[in-house]
């Protein structure tokens, strides 16, 4: 039996060796890419690696031939990865997003709910030159971006209790939108109600969908009855039409305040780190130096690895994911869009690279963002 230490130098000797034929087969690779780049030809020829998949494992040992069969198509990943990489150095008309470079300036904003809406607080803070308008649904602000009745639309898409807002992601694809500006605002919820009413008076609770289970614990703790309504401000609107002691609203104290309401409680909600990221949703795709953050929706074959093909590939650009989701395709059962949000500007090369790839390769693919994220959370 061998020392380690002469075992791990012949080991050093064979790294060594990998390292140079590593060099070689990339520098073998980007041959092919200028070949292909000469007859227009695919750079992703899946057949072709599955056949050399085939004839390199052919006759190992079972383990070891799972081993090399995931080495093998991870060299082969990285050959594919440098040559969409160099052919687009070499031809940047490649690139097939087009986004425009000029900022996104709306005239005119929609966002859903009434005034008081933790949305027209978003809207206003997005865009704080314009007077934001509402409308009753999220439908409705992508509807009349889309048909350019609205420059741009103000919706909430993650909430960090109740999660995605499914919706809205639906609706991006559905009316063809853009993400072009993105803030968080913390969310304080309070409990209001009509002038003299006290805490002991209240029997029943509305608010939005979202907002009562982030409440869930203060309700539970009071024995109140939760009401779905449509919006926080709405639930503020419709206590001080009722004039009822009974009836309380979890809102936002603007919402109280502007409705004439009580504040019985303030910061109501269960986790007191609760934030709500809002989105900025126009009909054209722009790109700023300051976006840090950009947003896709693909679809996958289906077939055994296909998402696990595509999260490599983020990996090997050195691309930070923050966010992947999906939703069910609604006339391909069992079928579905992914999300993914990940970190970088469309003008970086890896990034651009990466793109490139992922439209040569993936059946369906769209830019549905580019954005800048803060590090600070709004109040």
């Amino acid at each position: 039996m061998r020392d380690l230490p002469e075992i791990r130098a012949d080991i050093n000797g064979v790294d060594e060796q990998i390292r140079e034929l590593f060099l070689k087969r990339m520098s073998l690779a980007l041959e092919v890419a200028e070949t292909k780049a000469e007859t227009d030809d695919k750079i992703f020829k899946p057949d072709r690696e599955a056949e050399i998949l085939e004839k390199r494992a052919a006759g190992m040992e079972e383990e070891l031939r799972l081993k090399y069969v995931a080495l093998l198509q991870s060299m082969i990943r990285a050959s594919r990865e440098y040559q969409y990489s160099q052919t687009l150095r070499r031809a940047p008309s490649k690139f097939p997003i087009d986004a425009m470079p000029q900022a996104l300036s709306p005239k005119t904003v929609y966002y859903q709910g009434v005034p008081g809406a933790y949305q027209e607080l978003a809207a206003r803070s997005l865009f704080p030159e314009t007077e934001p308008q509402h409308v009753p649904t999220w439908e409705q602000v992508f509807q009349s971006v889309r048909d350019g009745v609205v420059d741009a639309g103000v919706v909430p898409v993650e909430n960090t209790t109740a999660g995605t807002v499914s919706e809205v992601y639906d609706l991006l694809l559905q009316y063809d939108l853009s993400i072009n500006r993105s803030t968080i605002k913390k969310i304080r919820h309070c409990l209001a109600a009509v002038p003299g009413a006290s805490l002991g008076d209240v029997k029943q609770v509305c608010s939005h969908p979202h907002a009562l289970p982030q409440c869930h614990d203060f309700i539970a703790e009071h024995g109140l009855e939760a009401i779905e309504v449509a919006n926080t401000a709405i639930a503020a609107q419709n206590v001080a039409a009722r004039g009822d002691k009974a009836l309380a609203a979890i809102c936002s104290r603007q919402a109280a305040e502007l409705y004439g309401l009580s504040v019985l409680a303030e910061g109501i909600n269960d986790l007191k780190h609760n934030e709500t990221r809002f989105i900025a949703v126009s009909r054209n795709l722009t790109v700023q130096p300051e976006d840090n953050r950009i947003e896709i929706a693909f679809h996958i074959p289906n077939v055994a690895g296909s998402l696990r093909g595509v999260l490599d590939i983020f990996a090997d650009y050195g691309v930070d994911m923050t966010e992947i989701h999906s939703r069910p395709m609604k006339d391909s059962p069992w079928c579905y869009v992914f999300y993914i949000d990940f970190t970088g500007n469309l003008n970086d090369h890896a990034v651009r690279a990466m793109l490139y790839q992922l439209y040569e390769e993936l059946p369906y693919i769209k830019v549905i963002g580019s954005y800048r994220v803060a590090q600070t959370t709004e109040e």
